[in-house]
C-alpha cells in the first residue's frame, strides 16, 4: 500500500509537468519555437557570445595587470666560497683560500608587479578587429535565423501538404469503394463487363498503395517538422494551421513591388563586414613594425634567517621597489613580417573582390525570386481551375459509364488525373509559403528572425 501510495503522489506532481508540454504549433508558433530552441540558432548565439568575450579579452590586454609571489627558500647543502688567506693574514701565502659560506641557510621573499602597456599598434588595431569578429558572428547568426525560418515554413508545408494529402486519398477511395460496389452488382445483372470491375478493383488497388506510401511519408514530415523545431523527432505534435489560410496570408502582392535595398540584405551585410575585417588585418600586419612600450612597478620585502622564524615578531624584513619603462623596437627578421603584409593585402583585395561581386549579382538573385514568387502565385490559379476541370471530366466520365455510353478505362484515366490535379494544386500552395518567406528574407524583412538572443 506505501508503494501505491507513493506512485500515486508521483504521478499527481508529474502532472503538471507534462501539461506544460505544448503539442499544438501554429506556423508562426512553430517558427518562434524553432528560433529558441534549434540546435544551430543555439550555436549561433553561442558563438555570439563567444565573440564579446573576446572582445573583452583583448580589451583587457590594455588594463593594469598586477601580480604577487611569494618564495620560500632553504638551502640543503649551503654553498661556499673561496676568498684568499691574505684578506684575513697578510702574511699567508698567495695562493692560500678559505673556505666561507655567504648568507643564511633559509629566506623568504614576497612581492607584487604592476605591468601596464602603455603603447602597442597590434593592441589598437587587435581590439578593433575583435569587435569586427563579433560582427561576423552577430550576422552569422542572423543568417542562421533566416535558414531556419525558411525550413520550418518548407517542413510546416510539408506536413501539411501530407495531412491533406492522406485525406483526399481516404475520400476517393471511399468514392472507388462505393462505385466499385455499384458495378459488381451492375455485373451481376449482366449490365457491365467483368473487365469493368477489374479497372476499378485496379484503381483502388492504387489509392490504397499510395494512401500507404503517403502514411509513411506523413510520419517522416512531421518527425523532420520536430527536428527543425529542436523538440524530439517523436513528440506529439498537432499543426492548427491549414493550407488555404496560410496561403491567404502568403499571397502578398506587394512584395511583387517591393524594391530592393543592398543595405538590408544578409549576404551584402556579411561580404561588406568581410572587407572591412580584410582592411584590419592589413593594419594589423603592419602594426608589427611599430613599438611596444611598457611600464611596470614591483616592490617587495626579503627576509633571511638560518630557522624558521620569518612569522616571529622581531624578524627583519628588508624592502625593495623598482620603477622601469621597457621598449621593444624591431629591427629585422628576415621579411617575414612583410610577407605577412603582403598575405594580408591580397585577402584584402578578394574580400573587396567578392563584395563588389555580392552586390552585383543581388539584383539578379532579387529579380529571380520575385519571378519565382510570382509564378507560384499564378501556379495556384492554374492549379485550381485544372482541378476544377478534372472534376468535370471525371463526372462526366462517370455519368457515361453508368449510362453505358462510356468505358471504365475512360472513367479510371478521369480518376487519375483528378487526384494529380488536387496533389498539383496542393503542392502549389505549399510551394508560395517557402518562395514568400525566401523573398522576405533576403529583403531583410523578418526583423524578429534577424536579432540575437540577447544574454
Amino acid at each position: 500500500m506505501k508503494h501505491k501510495a507513493l506512485i500515486i503522489i508521483i504521478l499527481l506532481f508529474s502532472l503538471p509537468a507534462f501539461a506544460q508540454q505544448k503539442t499544438s504549433f501554429s506556423l508562426r508558433e512553430a517558427t518562434d519555437y524553432a528560433l529558441q530552441h534549434n540546435v544551430g540558432v543555439r550555436k549561433a548565439d553561442n558563438e555570439v557570445l563567444k565573440a564579446k568575450k573576446k572582445v573583452w579579452e583583448t580589451t583587457a590586454i590594455g588594463f593594469p595587470n598586477v601580480s604577487a609571489q611569494s618564495t620560500y627558500q632553504k638551502f640543503l647543502k649551503q654553498p661556499v666560497n673561496l676568498l684568499p688567506a691574505r684578506i684575513f693574514n697578510p702574511h699567508a701565502p698567495a695562493d692560500q683560500y678559505i673556505p666561507v659560506k655567504f648568507g643564511t641557510e633559509q629566506s623568504m621573499k614576497w612581492g607584487l608587479q604592476w605591468n601596464q602597456l602603455i603603447f602597442s599598434g597590434s593592441y589598437i588595431t587587435g581590439l578593433y578587429s575583435s569587435r569586427t569578429y563579433k560582427k561576423i558572428s552577430e550576422l552569422a547568426a542572423v543568417k542562421t535565423r533566416q535558414k531556419i525560418r525558411e525550413a520550418v515554413t518548407r517542413a510546416y508545408a510539408n506536413a501539411l501538404l501530407t495531412d491533406e494529402s492522406l485525406q483526399i486519398l481516404q475520400n476517393n477511395i471511399d468514392v472507388v469503394e462505393n462505385n466499385l460496389f455499384e458495378v459488381r452488382q451492375m455485373y451481376k445483372n449482366g449490365l457491365v463487363e467483368e473487365t469493368d470491375v477489374e479497372q476499378l478493383e485496379i484503381t483502388l488497388a492504387q489509392l490504397k498503395n499510395q494512401k500507404d506510401y503517403m502514411q509513411r511519408l506523413h510520419d517522416t514530415a512531421y518527425e523532420m517538422l520536430n527536428y527543425v523545431m529542436g523538440r524530439n523527432p517523436d513528440d506529439a505534435l498537432v499543426l492548427t494551421d491549414d493550407l488555404e489560410s496560410l496561403y491567404k496570408q502568403a499571397a502578398d502582392l506587394k512584395l511583387l513591388q517591393a524594391r530592393l535595398k543592398p543595405e538590408n540584405n544578409i549576404d551584402y551585410k556579411m561580404a561588406k563586414n568581410k572587407v572591412k575585417a580584410g582592411k584590419l588585418q592589413v593594419r594589423f600586419q603592419q602594426s608589427q613594425f611599430l613599438p611596444t612600450i611598457a611600464g611596470f612597478v614591483t616592490y617587495g620585502k626579503n627576509a633571511y634567517n638560518n630557522d624558521f622564524k620569518f612569522f616571529d615578531k622581531d624578524q627583519n624584513w628588508y624592502e625593495q621597489s623598482v620603477l622601469g619603462i621597457s621598449i621593444n623596437i624591431p629591427v629585422f627578421n628576415g621579411f617575414v613580417k612583410h610577407k605577412k603584409v603582403g598575405q594580408a593585402r591580397l585577402d584584402y583585395e578578394n574580400a573587396k573582390m567578392d563584395f563588389e561581386n555580392t552586390r552585383r549579382k543581388l539584383a539578379i538573385d532579387f529579380k529571380r525570386l520575385q519571378n519565382e514568387y510570382e509564378h507560384s502565385l499564378n501556379e495556384v490559379n492554374t492549379a485550381r481551375q485544372n482541378w476544377e476541370l478534372a472534376r468535370k471530366i471525371e463526372r462526366k466520365e462517370q455519368i457515361k459509364f453508368k449510362e453505358g455510353v462510356g468505358n471504365s478505362f475512360q472513367l479510371a484515366q478521369a480518376r487519375m488525373q483528378l487526384y494529380a490535379m488536387q496533389q498539383n494544386y496542393l503542392k502549389a500552395l505549399t510551394d508560395v509559403l517557402t518562395k514568400k518567406t525566401e523573398l522576405e528574407n533576403f529583403l531583410g524583412e523578418n526583423q524578429e528572425t534577424n536579432k540575437s538572443n540577447q544574454q
